[in-house]
């Protein structure tokens, strides 16, 4: 079974994920001189992303109750791993070419979910890989919006995909 993912441009800063034209969510990103954060709106439930720590190099999301459902901090360092706890497990966030940029979320080193650069027609295109079947579209809300500055300095805001269902 295939399925389409897609984001859309709504403006600057506002995006909208679709699954096989089912309207999904939408992610709005927001800059300010202090902060960066984004707002993710899944169904009806609204998470919060921001940045935490000294030099801001970890992460959390929360719900409209401030309730942390994810924190991350990273591996080591100089590692290009981050560890990221969601739903009681360690996942873990790895930043890869293959053969581009590809941001990827694994369990247990089982590949779930994995966003990243392509080529179709001598285009650069996004590539959306889903190894899993749950619908936890809160690890695509958060691939997203840590690949979009790489997937706006390779193709802008015109993107094309190419989104694949993949059964391990």
């Amino acid at each position: 079974m295939e399925t389409t993912k897609i984001w859309k441009t709504i403006k600057q800063g506002l995006y909208s994920f679709e699954i096989d034209g089912n309207s999904i969510g939408s992610l709005e990103v927001i800059y300010s001189q202090n902060d960066r954060k984004a707002l993710f709106k899944i169904g009806n439930a609204i998470y919060t992303l921001k940045y935490t720590g000294f030099w801001n190099s970890n992460f959390e999301i929360t719900d409209v109750t401030e309730t942390k459902i994810m924190t991350s901090r990273i591996e080591k360092w100089y590692a290009n791993t981050t560890i990221l706890e969601y739903k009681g497990k360690q996942l873990k966030l790895k930043i890869r070419n293959n053969p581009m940029a590809e941001y990827v979320i694994f369990d247990e080193e089982k590949e779930l979910l994995a966003y990243g650069l392509s080529t179709e027609n001598r285009k650069a295109i996004v590539r959306i890989n889903t190894f899993s079947e749950e619908n936890d579209y809160v690890l695509d809300f958060l691939l997203w919006y840590l690949f979009l500055p790489i997937a706006q300095e390779n193709i802008g805001d015109n993107f094309l995909f190419q989104s694949l269902l993949l059964n391990a």
